[in-house]
């Protein structure tokens, strides 16, 4: 490294005694500068030695110098009589690097600890890193430049190794020598072999070999038994068979296993209490499983052969199944033995007919499905006791609800994306149904059958085009209603007999005319074309008022609601006169127009808005 500032040596010299004047009488900034500048020169370590010899005076911290190391002109000799004594003076025992191209003089700093390389893709040499011994923590993240590791096998004591997208490494016997890790990380990099991993990391507990494609042999990790997380993630494995001596494993992921056709192999791993399959493209049975007493979750995603559930028969401690893009998975076959499953979520496995299994769970209670094309009626359902929450999204050959049958414990249930959906049909007898969602439904024309459920007390419907009115739900004791982006809605009429309705919110319902008088404590109006509020005279127990009107002028019915404590009238541009306000007593928090507030800003604020303010009242913006 030449800078640039340096002439001959009687230059440099002479510079020197101008520099070493300037530091006797130095303020720490001046200090500063004057050090930054023999950093830089190349004269055989005079410049150095004066500068380590006023550093005290610079109070330079670690964070200061490792700024200045890039640029000087020995950065070996830097580190040595700058660097480490602040390093050491600080207690500090970390350091983090980011697209550094040079390490000369790293080897200096010995106190380290924990090393972080972060993308420093020119570092193709770590010889200075082996200098480190006291490293536990190393992680050379993004160093792609990287591919002999024998340096790195003198670091014995360390804890923790990240090799993560250094892509040249391939031979991993230089780091058979650490024999205190803890944790290793591979993943990303041209390793095919683990050989002697089992008798060289008696203490490892985490191995990531996420993305070694060429990394096929499983067996090769026999004999890591405190291993408790593995992932195999994107590597080569077709199976897991001849692998032995890990009992600890309580994690593994074999996410994007591209040759992954069975499970055989895992049943090594009886600690095993977390199993991630995903986007396995061959995987045509779980045969091979095995028995797992500590796995209550099995999430099945993106394994389209998959064609047979058989083996999960042996997990008798399952709680939650789930079950996503098998699209030649035809039957629930092998999960009724499971008396504990609590959960089971079906998604997007258009070929499955046979639900018969879900009807021998005694413990199940939360069922969702989600993308059966085949589906047509949930009369398959009817022999499953004891659900409490059921959801059924994207099953477009569903025309209604009937055949569900009598749900004694059922109290939510959600209909979503259903698009031949036309009508609820005889829903079934389901006494304890309290909360029931309704969305993205085009083909629903009517809410027939709903008012006949006993506990039905909060109804959201959202989405739904076509449907035009709210008959159907006369009688039902709903508290809470909802109706937003039904743009044909136009009659609530039927709500007139809901004597219990206590929240009603219609949002993006343009047609919407009259709101049925009754106990109404809370009401939201969005998207109405009102110009006066003419049709809220009735409502007298009313106490919350939110309304989003472009049209809205007149606010003058609001003096006979006396009970109103808080109104939301920010979305109503075309509303001058707010004086109707005054004439509330109970009134505490309002939210005006936002025309009002840009008035107020430039120095003209209404006076019903300083009155208000004035009466205590709450008065915002949103």
């Amino acid at each position: 490294m030449t800078p640039d500032n340096v002439g001959n040596d009687g230059g440099t010299a002479s510079r020197l005694d101008e520099l070493r004047a300037q530091l006797e009488t130095a303020s720490p900034v001046k200090a500063r500068k004057v050090i930054r500048e023999l950093v830089t020169l190349a004269d055989g370590g005079e410049a150095l030695a004066l500068a380590a010899r006023f550093e005290r005076t610079a109070e330079f911290s670690s964070e200061m110098l490792l700024r200045l190391w890039p640029r000087a002109a020995d950065p070996d000799g830097f580190c040595a009589v700058l660097l480490a004594p602040v390093f050491r003076r600080e207690g500090r025992t970390s350091l983090r690097l980011r697209r550094t191209t040079s390490l000369r003089g790293l080897r200096h700093l010995t106190m380290l600890r924990g090393l972080h390389l972060d993308r420093c893709k020119e570092i193709t040499d770590v010889t200075e890193i082996g200098a480190l011994t006291g490293l536990t923590d190393l992680d050379l993240n993004g160093c792609a430049g990287i591919e002999d590791l024998t340096p790195i096998g003198r670091l014995t004591a360390l804890t923790r190794l990240n090799l993560h997208r250094c892509r040249a490494v391939s031979d991993t016997a230089p780091l058979l020598t650490l024999g205190r890790l803890r944790e290793l990380d591979l993943s990303m990099t041209k390793v095919r072999s683990t050989a002697g991993f089992g008798s060289a990391f008696p203490d490892l507990r985490t191995l990531t070999l996420r993305g070694c494609r060429s990394f096929k042999d499983a067996p090769q990790l026999s004999g890591l038994t405190r291993l408790t997380s593995l992932d195999l993630g994107w590597t080569g494995v077709r199976d897991l068979a001849g692998l032995r001596d890990v009992p600890a494993v309580t994690r593994l992921d074999l996410r994007s296993c591209g040759r992954l056709r069975d499970l055989v192999g895992i049943s090594a791993m009886p600690g095993l209490a977390e199993l991630i399959l995903r986007d396995c493209p061959r995987l045509e049975t779980l045969r091979g499983l095995g028995s797992h007493p500590r796995l209550d979750e099995l999430v099945i995603k993106g394994c389209p052969e998959l064609g047979d559930l058989s083996a999960v028969s042996v997990l008798t401690n399952l709680k939650t199944l789930v079950v996503e893009g098998s699209e030649r998975l035809t039957s629930l076959h092998g999960i009724a033995s499971l008396r504990r499953l609590a959960g089971v979520h079906v998604v997007d496995c258009p070929s499955l007919r046979d639900f018969s299994a879900l009807g021998r769970l005694p413990s199940l209670r939360r069922l969702s499905l989600r993308g059966l094309d085949g589906l047509r009626d949930l009369s398959p359902f009817a022999a499953v006791s004891g659900l409490t929450h059921f959801s059924v999204v994207h099953c477009d050959a569903l025309l209604d609800l009937e055949g569900l049958g009598h749900q004694e414990q059922l109290t939510e249930m959600s209909v979503s994306h259903c698009r031949t959906l036309r009508t609820f049909g005889r829903i079934g007898d389901l006494p304890a149904l309290r909360k029931l969602w309704v969305h993205d439904c085009p083909s629903l024309t009517g809410l027939h059958h709903l008012g006949s459920l006993p506990a039905l007390s909060e109804l959201h419907v959202v989405d739904c085009p076509v449907l035009a009115d709210a008959d159907g739900l006369e009688g039902a004791p709903l508290k809470e209603l909802v109706f937003s982006r039904v743009p044909n809605l136009a009659s609530l009429r039927a709500l007139e007999d809901c004597s219990e309705l206590r929240i009603l919110k219609t949002i993006d319902c343009p047609l919407v005319e009259d709101i049925p008088a009754g106990p109404l404590d809370e009401l939201t109006l969005s998207g109405v074309h009102w110009t006066d509020l003419s049709r809220l005279a009735g409502h007298k127990d009313l106490r919350a008022l939110r309304i989003r009107s472009p049209e809205l002028e007149d606010i003058g019915a609001l003096t006979g609601l006396s009970g109103l404590t808080g109104l939301n009238l920010g979305d109503c541009p075309a509303l001058k006169d707010c004086r109707p306000l005054l004439d509330l007593p109970s009134l505490t928090d309002v939210v005006l127009p936002h025309h009002m507030w840009w008035d107020a800003y430039y120095g003209e604020p209404d006076p019903v808005m300083t009155e208000l303010k004035e009466r205590g009242v709450t008065v915002s913006r949103s």
